[in-house]
């Protein structure tokens, strides 16, 4: 019995750790806590290396290729072949991480795609935005200011395809992905709004 008290004295000592290294909530901390009891029926605070897998799934951290990657990259860094609560932790937190990065990505992507599209693009990034188009845009739409004439120097032609045109705005700094975000949310909400690209007229809100 006093082993018993023992090891699950020590286990909640390192769920104490864990909280306040790795400055998790009480609640990540206790669905953690619940997964790896699933496979720590005795409260050891260590589960196997082929058991973690299944613990950082139900946590829904393991739902898609890049983040399976990622778990096995780590998990071959930390060469061991059984992880305390802590190293868990420290897995839980990596892969929350790069889910977080992951989502910010799409969302950055999908914005390029859809302000190429509102400029003449294609949605499967085929096709062309031009030069003249995105300068008009720009200056007479949005009345915005940044030097982008210096930048649209350093394209040759007339248009620009989607690679073009990523680095384009990646380039012009926070101005240039302003304006993305801007004509991706006005895309996004057709209701409101009306382009008109075709003669750059102004945009216009939609009367009620």
């Amino acid at each position: 019995m006093k082993r018993k008290q023992t090891i699950n004295a020590d286990y909640q000592d390192l769920i104490q750790q864990a909280k306040s290294m790795f400055n998790l909530s009480q609640d990540e901390i206790n669905e953690i806590s619940i997964e790896m009891k699933k496979f720590d029926t005795k409260a050891t605070g260590y589960i196997g290396k082929h058991e973690v897998d299944d613990v950082l799934r139900d946590l829904k951290l393991l739902d898609n290729e890049k983040l399976i990657a990622k778990f096995n990259e780590e998990l071959k860094i930390m060469n061991v072949k059984v992880l305390d609560f802590k190293q868990v932790c420290d897995l839980y937190c990596k892969l929350k991480q790069y889910q977080q990065q992951i989502n910010e990505e799409e969302t950055i992507t999908q914005e390029y795609i859809d302000a190429f599209c509102a400029l003449g693009g294609q949605l499967d990034k085929s096709g062309f935005v031009l030069k003249s188009t995105i300068i008009e845009t720009i200056q007479k739409e949005f009345e915005l200011n940044f030097e982008l004439d210096s930048i649209l120097g350093d394209f040759h032609g007339i248009q620009l395809d989607f690679d073009e045109f990523c680095q384009l705005f990646e380039n012009a700094g926070d101005d240039g992905k302003s304006f993305i975000t801007s004509i991706s949310l006005s895309k996004r909400n057709q209701n409101d709004f009306v382009v008109r690209y075709k003669d750059f007229e102004k945009w216009e809100k939609l009367a009620n």
